[in-house]
């Protein structure tokens, strides 16, 4: 009898610190095809068929153009601070009227858009490009950047210099203390017509075996990523949240109903998982 050749999964992903312990491991599987890119280009990916599940922003199951579903098996959130979603000002947040932001980002920018009509009642504008990519880019920055949104590893390896923005928000923060839930930012999406078989439970099994060793994968690719070993082993083991359970998937809801009612998203398509929250 002829073996069987068995499936090959491909799993689309970032490649920034955060997401190590929802995918670490999964390169050496001979079962898995990880696919690393940015976030912005995960959905088109998705949608593509390029691969079968990716880790997506959240905010894009209201946006897609096709409606997808939810895989439970991991997110990347946070109860509180997330040290890596970040807002900078020169002014007052009641003073701001544009905001450079992380082309990167969906999520991010939705959220800090409820934020501050929420909590400061003001809709600056969005402007999408400038960012600065090194430390040595804040000193041409033009003096009319006068807030400046920034996610991920960039906080830490390309973070302004001390008191040229004095006025922050961490955005994790802001919501806990505005809806009492804890926020996620990115989840694993697929495809509602796309076979998963038992892709949902090896990922839930990924990340249970990397939430024991946080230390380890802060020692193999802190550096990589830019981040002194110490602070990227207090973030992932500590700062950052990577269960989707039903906490989580209620902050997911509230979220999705305040973009509609910010008028940020055109409608809310209700949830709809494959698999059991790990």
């Amino acid at each position: 009898m002829t073996p069987r050749t068995p499936q090959i999964h491909r799993v689309g992903a970032v490649s920034y610190l955060n997401a190590r312990p929802l995918v670490d491991g999964l390169e050496l599987r001979h079962d898995i095809e990880l696919v690393q890119d940015v976030p912005s280009r995960l959905l088109d990916r998705l949608l593509a068929g390029e691969v079968h599940v990716a880790l997506c922003p959240v905010i894009d199951y209201q946006t897609s153009p096709e409606p997808l579903a939810i895989v439970p098996s991991g997110a990347i959130g946070s109860d509180g601070p997330t040290f890596t979603v970040r807002l900078y000002s020169r002014d007052p947040f009641e003073e701001v009227d544009s905001i450079l932001v992380d082309g990167d980002s969906h999520t991010s920018v939705v959220l800090l858009r409820i934020l501050l009509s929420r909590r400061h009642g003001i809709r600056p504008s969005i402007v999408r490009d400038g960012l600065p990519r090194r430390p040595d880019d804040w000193a041409g920055l033009p003096p009319g950047r006068r807030a400046i949104l920034m996610i991920g590893d960039k906080v830490v390896a390309t973070a302004p210099p001390d008191g040229l923005f004095p006025h922050q928000m961490d955005l994790g923060a802001a919501w806990k203390e505005l809806t009492g839930l804890p926020f996620v930012f990115a989840t694993w999406l697929t495809r509602r017509v796309t076979p998963l078989g038992g892709l949902p439970g090896l990922l839930s099994g990924t990340l249970r075996t990397n939430l024991e060793r946080t230390a380890e994968l802060a020692s193999l690719h802190a550096s990589s990523a830019g981040w002194p070993e110490d602070l990227a082993r207090t973030y992932l083991a500590d700062t950052l949240t990577y269960h989707l359970g039903h906490r989580e998937l209620e902050a997911v809801r509230l979220f999705w109903r305040l973009a509609r009612e910010e008028g940020l998203v055109s409608g809310e398509r209700p949830l709809v998982l494959r698999g059991d929250p790990a």
